[in-house]
């Protein structure tokens, strides 16, 4: 765990910032057990920078349905990721996990990355109509965490939560300011900014459709969604995982993030929140087949290589691996479009041929109407096997 003085210069940063208008940025970095050891410091180390990646700068954010007194399960409902990159061998303690969230440690630090601290600048509505003030440390509501082998000393971390709160009446602006301090005590902080939306949708829920089966081929159209996928950002390795079935907390636990933007506003059909569908992954001894993520039946991810899950099953190369998503959000662009964002930890180990040194993601999203987007990604493959081990243990 970062030291106590270390977090206490952070939480003074942090109050700094909560006063600043723009939107800054400072570094301190993490390591890992495979990629750090003890370090000599020196004026050319440099510490983590941390940039908040979802949702954009100036996006537009739905203030949610609850109310002080009655609260409501469709909140803001966007996802809020977070990209920390380390330039040095410095450890960051991290537990990468498809499941990091401890509601119950509100205010605390979170246990699976306790150097990680988030604030909002405003009060927050809870699901059961409660109040979260402004200031409180949001780190323990975050969901997912993973890892990636960044070339070099370093590595990069995400972090991703669906925001399930809601914003109070009145609040037209607010300011998310996040840090991370390392094990040397370094820190990093990131702030940004965004509108609360006034067209009309309640709820981040509001701004998508209820998802359906789509339509289409599945091949691009020039009218189709803007698809990204910022994470894992190349140039990058990916761990493979331990060889044979990964038994938690081992894996290869890297972090995927794909973007949509519905840039014919035709509609993304989504539920947003968690989105974890595991029974639709092709599985030869419960749905040989396979089928779409009925939370967001038109995304579809897959890899070049086997992924072989903690349950011992093999999903084949080229499966949609998209109801292995973890969770979902959506805000509207600057110029009003809706932009969907989906987050995945990787829990499986990848089955790599002999050989093999990359492994290619491929994203597609189709909206409602059957037109579809996609991106695709080239990852080189870390020599760390398991990504548990490019942090250090919490």
């Amino acid at each position: 765990m970062p030291p106590i003085k270390s977090i206490c210069t952070a939480l003074m940063l942090l109050g700094l910032a909560t006063q600043a208008a723009p939107a800054f940025a400072q570094s301190a970095p993490f390591g890992n057990s495979q990629k750090s050891g003890a370090q000599n410091l020196s004026k050319e180390d440099f510490g983590p920078i941390v940039r908040i990646v979802s949702p954009v700068p100036e996006s537009l954010i739905a203030p949610g349905e609850g109310v002080v007194g009655a609260g409501s399960q469709n909140g803001t409902g966007f996802a809020l990721n977070v990209e920390v990159v380390t330039r040095d061998r410095v450890p960051l303690a991290v537990r990468e996990a498809t499941d990091i969230r401890d509601t119950s440690r509100l205010g605390l630090t979170n246990q699976s990355f306790p150097g990680l601290l988030v604030f909002f600048d405003t009060d927050l509505v809870k699901p059961d109509g409660g109040i979260i003030p402004k200031g409180t440390n949001l780190a323990a509501l975050f969901n997912v965490a993973g890892t990636d082998d960044t070339p070099g000393s370093g590595i990069t971390v995400w972090a991703g939560w669906h925001v399930l709160e809601s914003l109070p009446p009145g609040v037209d602006r607010f300011a998310v300011t996040v840090a991370v301090v390392d094990q040397s005590g370094r820190v990093g902080v990131d702030r940004v900014g965004y509108r609360v939306a006034k067209n009309g949708a309640t709820s981040g829920q509001a701004l998508t459709p209820q998802p359906e089966a789509v339509a289409g081929d599945g091949q691009d159209d020039p009218d189709g969604p803007e698809v990204t996928m910022i994470a894992p950002r190349v140039p990058t390795g990916v761990s493979p995982g331990p060889t044979g079935t990964p038994v938690a907390p081992d894996g290869s636990l890297f972090f995927i993030q794909v973007s949509a933007v519905d840039r014919s506003r035709h509609g993304i059909g989504l539920t947003e929140g968690v989105i974890l569908d595991g029974s639709q992954v092709p599985d030869p001894a419960v749905n040989p087949a396979g089928g779409p993520n009925r939370f967001y039946p038109g995304l579809v991810l897959t890899f070049d290589a086997p992924l072989r899950q903690p349950n011992g099953n093999l999903i084949p190369a080229g499966a949609n691996l998209a109801p292995l998503f973890n969770i979902a959000g959506s805000e509207l662009t600057t110029e009003g479009l809706v932009r969907a964002t989906a987050d995945w930890v990787v829990g499986g180990s990848l089955e790599l041929p002999a050989g093999k040194t990359t492994l290619t993601v491929i994203a597609s999203v189709t909206d409602a109407t059957g037109r579809t987007g996609s991106t695709r990604q080239i990852l080189g493959i870390s020599p760390v096997t398991n990504g548990q081990d490019l942090t250090a243990t919490p």
